[in-house]
């Protein structure tokens, strides 16, 4: 599954009233993309978070591994909490440049320690 959050910044010839309903706009997407990212960690899902700044032609890559997860951060991508993730999509917002939010859910090949719903954390029993 993927998710794309376009936030773009209001045209600088838009009126006040139209600036407005661009930020409010960007609020509600930013929130649902924050509320997404939670949701995906509570399910459980191995997924990364991409955040692309235009204006300044930067992009980080966020690994999120599920809770309990054996696999370590891997490919191009920097592990970070979640709390960090949100951190940086309300700074973003904060500084009203022109950025997007990608989800993309990783899909792991192989059966090793997979059930059907995913990684299903660490074999407890004794």
């Amino acid at each position: 599954m993927k998710k794309i959050y376009f936030l773009p910044r209001p045209p600088a010839a838009a009126t006040v009233s139209g600036k407005w309903r661009n930020r409010l706009k960007n609020t509600y997407k930013s929130s649902d993309a924050i509320r997404d990212v939670i949701d995906w960690t509570q399910q459980g899902r191995e997924f990364y978070v991409a955040l692309v700044d235009h204006e300044a032609g930067t992009r980080r890559v966020f690994h999120m591994n599920p809770p309990g997860s054996p696999e370590i951060a891997t490919d191009f991508a920097t592990r970070r909490p979640v709390v960090g993730v949100i951190d940086q999509i309300l700074k973003l917002c904060r500084s009203g440049r022109d950025f997007d939010i990608y989800l993309l859910e990783r899909k792991r090949g192989g059966a090793a320690g997979a059930g059907p719903g995913g990684f299903e954390g660490p074999d407890l029993a004794a």
